[in-house]
């Protein structure tokens, strides 16, 4: 099969390898100082929350279910924009959908997608150049109002698991080991967080929508013993988020996460925290335990701290903070009003304070949590501290670049499988719904990419009513369209049925026929009949829930010219014959085929990471090229031929 040289492919060949061990144990990560030291490089930690992105209920990004990866890259690339370096994240939260806990309090296992959709979000993180903390565990194990939502839910199996000790052991071997083997030491963790504010399951905090509780022992013992297995398991850091600075103080009678004491707690001697993570809201803790009002030396700690939580927005008289919590939170009296007003800040103001106050970072509450702060918010707070100190903020140089004109969908899928139930979606939920009565068709155009595969089936469907009831439009045959140009579909609205006055989601699903299905397709203009639903020009995708996929934005101008991957059967011509291996801070290439005329390092999603080579003409031997400044990774090498043939070589970078 001959190449077009106008287009630009990457014929690329998923390879499942086992790599071996690495030759030399890695550099730490480390709490040095007022510094955290993340794959070598000395950072602030500048940021804000994400928790639960999913749009749903937290704890539901992992489990069994797809993430949407496309409101994830949105927040990631919304840090980096502003200036940010990181984020925290929530995973299990409250048990809900992950881990699997029985009636004894066990731990079974993980959901099904659990690992892979961890694996995506750091991809995305790592691509940016933000740092990401996985905080495990939160209070919520013992919250059980308002749950319905949540099936998998059990507040007895959670108790059991917090306080019988041998549970610990179950969520250990069956969860956390699995995860930290396939994800443990991804360039994009900046720390593992066992807890958030696991203070509040403590009977004497009173917390009256934590309905059992648990022991400070229980707590030590836990976070002790998660603690050492993080340490043992991968290189990276370890901490836990505190409720409030009282806890971070080594003279309060209620305890202190120190090593002695957890290990005391737990028995593991590798189960220490590397810094502490500590949450501040001025209603409750005012100026006395404010780290925005006390340098970090005030609290006679033993370890770094990062203040891992407090309002995204200024709070104090007048401010929309103020507003927030009057309105939605009752039980917000007047004296908690008063300790609000006393601690009056700017949140540029916050940061600036945290920066030249000894502290290790700051991340404020949250992306996904308007009442309490939102990115636009606390944007100019990450700006300013990477304009003035880009030296401990700049990860990676990562230009953000908001596309304007004529914007379209792209849908790139890599080794999709075949479709055995679940399909694959790309939704809009229409705000507000749409009413389809006496609407004639629903219409969209569509570009397949040239070289992707044809084995793919596409599926309109629309959810009705507050029930949601599915109703399934025709399915698209991708075989039956020419690729390398734009095609208008139309689907009658009468073959959704009747009654379409109230719909609130349309979707496209997807699903592999035959064999694993690899390509690039574009979707612009979806229209109901000359109504627009989504052009994309405003730069939203729509939500993904999918293996194997991504979705972006891009010009409609670039379409056509942008890489695209297949998983056809390489032909019988002449290609060049290779190995590549990594050494530390260099590749090694032997060449025993065809020359070569360049050498490209590409990360796992697509992505170009360097240009080895691309002057001159490389003949048979071994040819070295530094990738000094790489994060260690697995990625691939694409080498092209002299005769614009491509191989694409796995490697571990050291």
């Amino acid at each position: 099969m001959a190449v077009k040289k106008s287009m630009f492919m990457v014929v690329l060949a998923v390879m499942v390898m086992v790599f071996a061990a690495l030759a030399q144990e890695p550099e730490r990560d480390r709490a040095e100082g007022n510094r955290l030291i993340v794959n070598g490089q000395s950072l602030f930690a500048s940021g804000m929350n994400i928790a639960w992105s999913h749009g749903q209920a937290f704890g539901q990004e992992v489990g069994d279910t797809p993430m949407d990866i496309n409101a994830f890259t949105t927040h990631i690339r919304n840090i980096r924009r502003e200036g940010g370096n990181a984020v925290r994240w929530w995973l299990h939260t409250d048990a809900s959908h992950c881990p699997k806990i029985n009636n004894q309090g066990q731990v079974t296992g993980i959901g099904t997608r659990t690992i892979q959709n961890i694996r995506s979000a750091l991809d995305v993180a790592h691509e940016h150049g933000v740092m990401v903390t996985l905080c495990l565990f939160s209070f919520d194990l013992l919250v059980p109002d308002g749950k319905g939502w949540a099936p998998g839910y059990n507040l007895e199996n959670n108790h059991q698991f917090l306080t019988v000790p041998e549970n610990i052991d179950t969520y250990i071997n069956n969860a956390l080991i699995p995860i930290l083997n396939e994800v443990g030491n991804h360039p994009a963790v900046m720390a593992w967080e066992v807890f958030n504010e696991a203070e509040g399951m403590l009977q004497a905090e009173n917390w009256s929508h934590v309905t059992r509780k648990i022991s400070f022992d229980d707590i030590l013992r836990i976070t002790n013993q998660i603690a050492g297995v993080v340490r043992r398991e991968t290189n990276k850091m370890v901490s836990t988020g505190i409720k409030d600075a009282s806890y971070l103080q080594a003279s309060n009678a209620r305890g202190f996460y120190s090593t002695e004491a957890l290990v005391a707690a737990g028995g593991d001697n590798d189960g220490w925290l590397d810094f502490y993570m500590v949450h501040y809201y001025p209603q409750w803790q005012g100026t006395s335990l404010s780290p925005f009002h006390n340098p970090a030396s005030f609290w006679d700690a033993d370890r770094p701290i990062v203040i891992a939580e407090f309002p995204g927005r200024d709070w104090g008289p007048g401010t929309g903070y103020r507003e927030t919590l009057v309105a939605n939170h009752p039980y917000v009296d007047s004296e908690a009003l008063a300790r609000l007003d006393a601690a009056a800040m700017t949140v540029p103001d916050a940061f600036r304070y945290a920066f030249n106050n000894g502290y290790a970072g700051a991340l404020s509450w949250a992306l996904t949590d308007p009442g309490f702060g939102t990115i636009a918010e606390t944007g100019p707070a990450l700006q300013y501290l990477y304009d003035n100190h880009k030296d401990v903020i700049m990860i990676k140089d990562v230009k953000i670049e908001d596309l304007e004109g004529d914007l379209v969908m792209r849908l790139a899928i890599t080794d999709l499988p075949v479709l055995t139930e679940d399909w694959s979606e790309l939704s809009h939920n229409p705000n507000p719904p749409l009413s389809f009565t006496g609407r004639n068709n629903i219409t969209f155009e569509m570009f397949v990419q040239e070289g992707s595969g044809t084995n793919l089936d596409i599926n309109v469907v629309i959810k009705v009513g507050g029930g949601w009831t599915w109703t399934e439009g025709p399915t698209l045959r991708l075989a039956d369209y020419e690729q390398g140009e734009w095609h208008t579909v139309t689907v009658p609205v009468s073959d959704f049925g009747s009654g379409l006055t109230d719909v609130r989601q349309v979707l496209f699903q997807y699903g592999a026929t035959g064999t694993p299905y690899s390509g690039v397709i574009f979707f612009d203009n979806v229209r109901l009949d000359s109504d627009v639903i989504s052009d994309f020009d405003d730069a939203q995708a729509w939500s993904l829930s999918a293996d194997n996929s991504a979705v972006s934005i891009v010009t409609r101008a670039s379409v056509g010219g942008t890489v695209s991957i297949s998983n056809s059967r390489p032909s019988t011509h002449r290609t060049p014959l290779m190995s590549v291996r990594g050494r530390r801070g260099t590749l090694e290439l032997n060449i025993t085929g065809a020359d070569v005329q360049t050498v490209e390092l590409f990360n796992l999603r697509g992505a170009k990471i360097a240009t080895l080579h691309n002057s001159g003409r490389l003949t048979a031997g071994t040819h070295r090229f530094a990738v000094k400044g790489v994060a260690r990774q697995v990625a691939f090498v694409r080498v092209t031929s002299v005769d614009n043939r491509m191989v694409m070589l796995p490697v571990r970078i050291q």
